[in-house]
């Protein structure tokens, strides 16, 4: 499944700068905000479901940049897309995992009530 999620066979369309910069890193930055926001002032039940749409985000634009990532014209910055683009998934998955578990503070039920 994994491998299939990878297939470049049917590549993307746009150019790689507009996807990363314009859909990727702008994107996910406004994103985030409205994530931290829901930390902030938010319940618990909020912060979930904006993690879960953070998540959802991140899962496709990792997608676009992935099928992207040739229409450049140095192939090495497809592939340097790439491997920030993972980064930035690991970093993401990882700070929403932390952010989920201060928000609960240490009572993973809290959010049902």
């Amino acid at each position: 499944m994994l491998q299939a999620y990878f297939d470049d066979r049917v590549p993307g369309h746009q150019r790689l700068w507009r996807v990363f910069w314009l859909e990727g890193v702008l994107a996910s930055h406004v994103l985030f905000l409205a994530l931290l926001a829901a930390y902030q002032y938010g319940t618990s039940m909020l912060l979930v479901a904006a993690v879960a749409a953070f998540l959802g985000y991140t899962a496709w634009i990792m997608r676009r940049i992935w099928l992207n990532a040739p229409n450049v014209e140095r192939p090495e910055l497809g592939t340097m897309a790439r491997v920030l683009t993972i980064g930035w998934t690991i970093n993401a998955v990882t700070v929403c995992t932390f952010l989920v578990l201060a928000k609960l503070g240490g009572q993973p039920l809290q959010f049902l009530q």
